[in-house]
């Protein structure tokens, strides 16, 4: 070997390193400003008993609460991700994300002042508002994680980014418990007031690294491992795809339907644990806080584990394997008030699975996108999961049809429903989906075609 080889392979290799340093840095990052974006949006959830008390709330409008909050969150996802794209991609996407991140902070903040949320309506509003920009948050969040990794390792780094919602969530529940504990549970609006800080501090970090020269690296490292560079495959022609044209190609629209599907069983979820603790297990409202989390930490485990398979078994297979295995877990969970050790272990058994869709329906969608259409492909895929966000409505009235709060009738009747609708979304994505990558995405008999898909004849292979 020549030294002007030598030399030659001694910097591409430097350049991989720098590439993969950077993508790993923006990763982080980002992977913290959209772990805060879930905190703003799940604190509902984790003050839900202290707010059921004030307010004197039955469980059908407690649910009724919920819902409107939720569903809040798809509002604005697509027009606002039709005008993120057009600002750039990569390192550009700072510059709209800005906005939408002063805007879910200030409305969750100015949930925490007692003179704006003294009411129900107005508690109801500063959440809406507060989730609807929220919501856009998150798929800018997804869309800019994915753009600084190849189509190669897009599935492993969107499972660690989507593990901000998990371990975000997991870390601002033992907060608002802590909160709730100094304070007392009366006092649960202190929780959003503290809210504001830590965003600060982590954007402006993100800000600052988010750079050209840095960018340009990632992509020049993906291009000496011989990948499919971001640049190439997400940001070029930004205005050739349309919302109402990603909708139609199945690995999109039919991913969005499945997404919502498994959002009602983790909202669903998400609404019935920390009232079955509080109502029917008799745990205090701090104690709640805590307990009703722990399912977040084997949570991001899982979306790790399933992003990282997903690149070789395939996404649609590891898609359908964990909604059935969810369906088992969620069946679980009417055992939950027989120990605190049921507590925790159902919570970490389901946990391995529950948040793994979420990282792969953006996988899916992002691999049938047309060029510089990852934004709207996750825009769209947000509206469907949140569009889910009518699940606790529908979980308080099942509560409410088999007693109210205190009686564990409704709370299994409500559990059999998620479960059934799993297995429902597992059908649909065997039938009317198609593999993207992976081992086995030959081997796909689905009933719509590759073309609709927008996808090429596999080869075969890993």
């Amino acid at each position: 070997m020549s030294m002007q080889t030598a030399l030659a392979q001694q910097g591409a290799r430097a350049i991989v390193r720098r590439g993969l340093t950077n993508s790993a840095i923006s990763l982080v990052l980002l992977w913290l400003i959209y772990g805060l974006d879930s905190i703003s949006r799940q604190m509902i959830y984790m003050v839900l008993p202290a707010i059921t008390t004030e307010f004197n709330l039955t469980p059908s409008s407690s649910g009724l609460m919920t819902t409107l909050v939720t569903l809040s969150t798809a509002a604005i996802c697509v027009p606002v991700m039709v005008w993120a794209d057009k600002g750039g991609h990569g390192w550009r996407r700072k510059y709209r994300h800005l906005p939408i991140v002063i805007g879910y902070t200030l409305f969750t903040f100015l949930t925490g002042f007692n003179v704006l949320t003294a009411s129900l309506a107005m508690l109801v509003l500063m959440q809406v508002l507060s989730h609807a920009i929220g919501g856009a948050g998150e798929a800018i969040e997804v869309a800019s994680a994915g753009e600084w990794w190849s189509k190669q390792r897009r599935g492993m780094a969107l499972g660690i980014h989507h593990t901000g919602y998990p371990w975000g969530t997991l870390v601002g529940g033992f907060a608002v418990a802590a909160v709730l504990a100094a304070y007392g549970p009366e006092n649960w609006r202190v929780a959003f007031l503290y809210f504001p800080i830590p965003v600060v501090i982590v954007f402006t970090i993100y800000w600052w690294f988010a750079n050209k020269r840095r960018y340009d690296t990632v992509v020049e490292s993906v291009e000496a491992v011989g990948h499919t560079k971001p640049l190439e495959a997400e940001a070029v022609d930004a205005d050739s795809i349309k919302p109402a044209q990603a909708v139609r190609n199945p690995n999109i629209g039919v991913i969005a339907l499945v997404a919502m599907m498994s959002i009602v069983g983790y909202f669903g979820l998400s609404f019935w644990l920390p009232q079955y603790l509080a109502f029917v297990a008799h745990y205090n409202y701090a104690e709640v806080a805590a307990y009703s989390v722990l399912f977040t930490i084997t949570g991001g485990i899982g979306q790790i584990v399933w992003g990282a398979i997903s690149d070789r078994i395939g996404r649609k297979l590891s898609l359908m394997i964990v909604l059935g295995w969810i369906a088992v877990g969620i069946v679980l969970f009417q055992f939950a008030d027989t120990s605190l050790g049921a507590v925790i272990g159902i919570q970490l058994f389901v946990g391995f699975a529950l948040n793994a869709p979420y990282t792969l329906v953006y996988a899916i969608a992002f691999d049938s996108a047309g060029k510089g259409s990852t934004g709207v492909a996750s825009s769209i895929i947000n509206v469907g999961i949140y569009l889910g966000g009518f699940s606790p409505y529908l979980v308080g009235a099942l509560i409410a049809l088999g007693g109210g709060f205190s009686s564990p009738t409704g709370y299994n009747i409500a559990l059999y429903f998620l479960a059934g609708l799993m297995l429902v979304a597992l059908i649909v994505t065997a039938l009317f989906t198609r593999e993207t990558v992976g081992r086995f995405q030959s081997r796909d008999r689905a009933l719509v075609s590759l073309r609709s898909c927008n996808l090429d004849q596999p080869t075969g292979g890993a």
